[in-house]
């Protein structure tokens, strides 16, 4: 059992911390936000000793890991010091905002030990998980495309002062909110990008920043894909992978936090139309739980150190390219 503390007691960090309380692998006892006042109410309803400081958890023997759920530009410093401070690591997504930032992170867990785990649950969603399993087991043929939709009007409903509206924070529209997912599948899926081709648009004025993002990836093994993003359209995903023997898609109309279910349909060979429907699962618990097994040695950390690595750099690449308005390239 891993006694933990989360620092950031926001929407998110709330959310950890109530999906955890059964945990059989998980224990948070401690509770971290600058913000005394909600936070610290929160963290005594759930019997969390409270701290403003984040110093108070890499000092104290009784805490084995800690839960990064901060604003994004936090995230290195804070890894660094709870690297140096040898307890194991969960950071939310995005991981880092550079890949050079990603790379000391990574760099510093590995020569530690330490399993850098991170916030990507939606691949642990029953629609992704066959999806991945019909590419895996052949039945799609050879890959081909893959074309993505994800849509999020969460951040255009907060207030314009959030932090989480500031492009410094939040670049590209809703990358950082539900675009690194895709791009998270997309790498387990068809492996490494070499180029994105991203561009930005203004259309909504419910969002105060440019609200529709259009990206096209090249892969290194010559899958090409594609990905929506819209700010201000009501929740919707569609994910749907093209094979030479087959397509699949999975459509989504709410996010994890809602017991709404996922639907995958699917069409092979035999010309048949098949669909399943998937209910929602507590899958930030177990994204959370199978990091927990592979800090125990249980398991072999199915977020590799290269994907981790070049789900931050295509960020980076999106970012530059949608200020450009040209290709950029991805070593």
């Amino acid at each position: 059992m891993l006694n933990a503390a989360v620092v950031g007691l926001g929407w998110w960090g709330r959310q950890i911390v109530t999906c955890l309380e059964h945990s059989n692998r998980v224990r948070i006892t401690r509770g971290v936000d600058i913000d005394q006042d909600g936070p610290a109410k929160f963290a005594a309803e759930h019997g969390l000793t409270f701290t403003s400081h984040f110093e108070d958890v890499l000092k104290d023997p009784a805490i084995d890991a800690v839960f990064i759920v901060t604003p994004h530009s936090l995230h290195e410093p804070m890894v660094l010091a709870a690297a140096d401070a040898g307890k194991q690591i969960f950071c939310e997504k995005p991981m880092a905002l550079s890949g050079d930032g990603a790379r000391r992170m990574l760099d510093a867990c590995d020569k530690k030990g330490i399993v850098l785990g991170i916030g990507h649950e939606r691949r642990f969603e029953g629609a992704w998980e066959e999806m991945a399993r019909m590419l895996r087991d052949g039945e799609l043929g050879t890959l081909l495309n893959l074309d993505f939709n994800t849509s999020y009007n969460n951040m255009a409903l907060k207030p314009p002062s959030g932090w989480r509206q500031d492009p410094k924070e939040a670049p590209a529209g809703v990358m950082t909110a539900l675009g690194v997912h895709v791009t998270d599948l997309m790498l387990s899926l068809a492996g490494p990008v070499t180029e994105v081709f991203a561009r930005q648009s203004s259309r909504s004025d419910d969002y105060p920043n440019q609200d529709v993002l259009s990206v096209q990836f090249m892969f290194a093994n010559g899958v090409i894909g594609s990905l929506t993003a819209l700010a201000t359209t009501p929740f919707y995903q569609r994910l749907t992978v093209f094979g030479d023997r087959g397509w699949v898609e999975a459509r989504e109309v709410s996010n994890v936090d809602i017991p709404d279910p996922a639907t995958l349909t699917w069409r092979g060979m035999d010309m048949e139309i098949h669909s399943r429907t998937y209910a929602m699962k507590e899958t930030v618990e177990d994204n959370i739980h199978h990091w927990a097994d592979a800090v125990a040695g249980k398991v072999d950390f199915r977020f590799t150190r290269e994907q981790r690595l070049q789900n931050v750099l295509i960020l980076e690449a999106i970012v530059k390219s949608s200020e450009t308005g040209q290709p950029v390239s991805i070593a």
